[in-house]
């Protein structure tokens, strides 16, 4: 990674460091090259402690799963293997993963540093408070969510009577919930920075759209103003380039653990659900399905994320539209053909933000997973009786 990061980013990367979650050095780190293979190794080491830790969890004798019934022990069962399945994506993806998440880095980089040469700011210091502006979208994602997980453990062993099945399952599962939360706004945290040069992308179109329209409004602009405004356009066309690569860097990056953290969060909650509705029927006093409130959110925030990236992009397109070719100092046939080649690329490099091409991360798919998990309560419903007199 080059170029200089706040102390927002910069903390936040360091302790993805430590989850062995990012496998780059930050800028400033002695030894490139050995920091790189250091937190490569400290990957495969965490990988190699969660799998054995998950083995010994689904077939060990002890209660590291749920003994009261058969349904019970396979919700448990399929928490663990699910979260497994995204705990290997997760590793595997950082350790093989580095040269996309370097040039994701390296672009993003790349236009700040334009923008603070547009802006002539290089020599100003960025507060912490500002900060903390520009990122608190990412930042009250990561702590509000996991402010609550914690305040639902501490109250969960409060009111829930302890037993060793109780201890042993939330001391081995609730680390893998956890790493998959740090996952999940990983993810938001990048998607918030591809949001971030969208948005300043759409405001300094905005800016060329209203000179265009005052100039061709008032006649009052200044000797090669057509080719002035081609040559920014231009400029912003490259920018949009450089993005749309970001976007790819991104995708490729986290092409398969995006997938499984999403798919694992939606496990825990449907046979959480499933489970809760169980132990409701049979009145038995279990309540660790209110460690799916959390989780509830997670998917949310992700979606929140992604469709806030993508909505831009059309705006960005309107913005473009607006700018005034034909009439006045405007006039230059030069200009109508660099908005209608920006406007192609637009169309030919769209931001679809997808689970390896399986499913867009928009709203519709929350639609989707509140209909399959409330269907699939509805067939539990119909056969707990069943269940229960087994």
């Amino acid at each position: 990674m080059s170029g200089r990061l706040g102390r927002v980013l910069h903390f936040h990367l360091r302790f993805y460091q430590v989850l062995g979650f990012h496998g780059l050095p930050l800028p400033g780190d002695e030894r490139p090259h050995r920091t790189r293979q250091l937190l490569r190794a400290w990957s495969l080491f965490i990988l190699m402690g969660l799998s054995g830790m998950v083995a010994v969890c689904l077939t060990s004798d002890l209660e590291f799963l749920y003994k009261g019934d058969l349904f019970g022990c396979v919700n448990d069962g399929m928490k663990f293997i699910f979260s497994e399945l995204a705990v290997l994506s997760i590793y595997a993806e950082t350790m093989a993963s580095q040269r996309p998440l370097a040039r994701f880095w390296w672009l993003h980089g790349k236009l700040n540093r334009q923008q603070q040469h547009g802006s002539r700011r290089l020599s100003r210091p960025v507060s912490i408070r500002s900060e903390l502006r520009q990122y608190r979208r990412y930042l009250i994602s990561l702590y509000g969510i996991l402010v609550g997980e914690i305040l639902i453990n501490i109250w969960l062993w409060q009111v829930q009577p302890a037993d060793m099945h109780l201890i042993l399952f939330w001391s081995t599962f609730e680390p893998l919930v956890f790493l998959m939360y740090m996952r999940n706004v990983q993810f938001v945290l990048h998607m918030e920075l591809l949001r971030q040069q969208l948005a300043q992308l759409e405001r300094e179109l905005s800016l060329l759209a209203e000179y265009s329209r005052f100039a061709s409004l008032t006649g009052r602009s200044f000797k090669d103003f057509g080719h002035f405004l081609r040559r920014r356009l231009l400029q912003k066309q490259c920018v949009y380039n450089d993005v749309h690569e970001m976007y790819t860097c991104f995708q490729r990056a986290f092409r398969f653990s995006t997938l499984t953290v999403l798919l694992s969060i939606y496990v825990r909650i449907a046979v959480d659900c499933y489970f809760m509705y169980y132990t409701i029927y049979i009145s038995v006093a279990n309540l660790d399905y209110s460690l799916i409130l959390p989780a509830l959110f997670e998917i949310p925030a992700f979606i929140y994320a992604s469709q806030s990236c993508m909505v831009i992009v059309p705006r960005i397109a309107y913005q473009l539209h607006n700018i005034v070719t034909e009439t006045g100092c405007c006039g230059f046939a030069d200009l109508s053909l660099q908005i209608q080649n920006f406007s192609l690329q637009i169309l030919h490099q769209p931001l679809r933000i997808n689970c390896l091409g399986v499913t867009i991360l928009d709203c519709c798919l929350l639609t989707r997973i509140v209909c399959s998990v409330g269907t699939y309560i509805i067939y539990t419903i119909q056969f707990i009786p069943k269940f229960s007199n087994q």
